[in-house]
């Protein structure tokens, strides 16, 4: 069974007066050095979990990747490294905005492209195909019916209130699983208390009816 959206706790509020690391030095990310060789991670994909939205596919540039290995290192990248990490740079609300751990259709539309363009080995969803269905003719219906029972049918749904609305879902669906999980596990404890007191009672008047007939 895949995860999904609402089976991931994104965010713990503890970490709302936090500022995040955002770059070192000259990099727009965070380069990182290993024994044998250096790369770098973005914390822009990152920014979720720290408490800010998601809205748009990430500039290029805060996704540029970083590599060397020892003696391969034709731009000195190692010693820039280094001396990166001397100048840390932090972003907190001023710089990012009010938190607000989502992530938007226009940033989820750019991870499901680079899902299908690097082919990862997990379920994503795929947009439904559009059909176009040619005019019928129907001589004994007029126009206005036709256009009555076609706008019975339809679906308009405003984009923005679609996120909106889809969000919501989403996380009434997290807490009602999380809310059911808990209302089963407290039932199973009462009733496993309740057969461990019936056992008990049994077990009491048993010894004490022996205890009875030896006197």
């Amino acid at each position: 069974m895949s995860l999904t959206n609402d089976d991931i706790f994104w965010y713990n509020r503890v970490y709302d007066g936090v500022q995040i690391i955002d770059s070192y030095g000259e990099f727009s990310n965070v380069p990182l050095l290993g024994t044998c060789d250096g790369i770098n991670y973005n914390p822009i994909l990152a920014r979720r979990q720290l408490g800010f939205p998601l809205k748009d596919k990430p500039n290029n540039i805060l996704l540029e990747d970083v590599f060397f290995q020892e003696g391969k290192d034709p731009q000195n990248l190692k010693g820039r490294m280094v001396r990166a990490w001397r100048k840390i740079h932090k972003k907190g609300r001023k710089e990012l905005g009010p938190k607000n751990c989502i992530a938007l259709e226009p940033y989820t539309s750019w991870v499901r492209r680079r899902a299908s363009e690097y082919r990862m080995p997990y379920d994503y969803p795929r947009p439904t195909p559009m059909v176009m269905v040619g005019p019928s003719t129907l001589p004994n219906q007029g126009v206005e019916e036709l256009r009555d029972e076609e706008c019975s049918r339809a679906w308009v749904i405003d984009e923005a209130d679609d996120v909106v609305t889809s969000l919501l879902l989403q996380s009434s669906r997290f807490w009602k699983r999380k809310y059911d999980r808990l209302t089963k596990e407290k039932a199973n404890i009462e009733a496993a208390y309740e057969r461990e007191v019936k056992r008990l009672r049994a077990t009491y008047l048993s010894v004490s009816r022996a205890l009875d007939d030896c006197f």
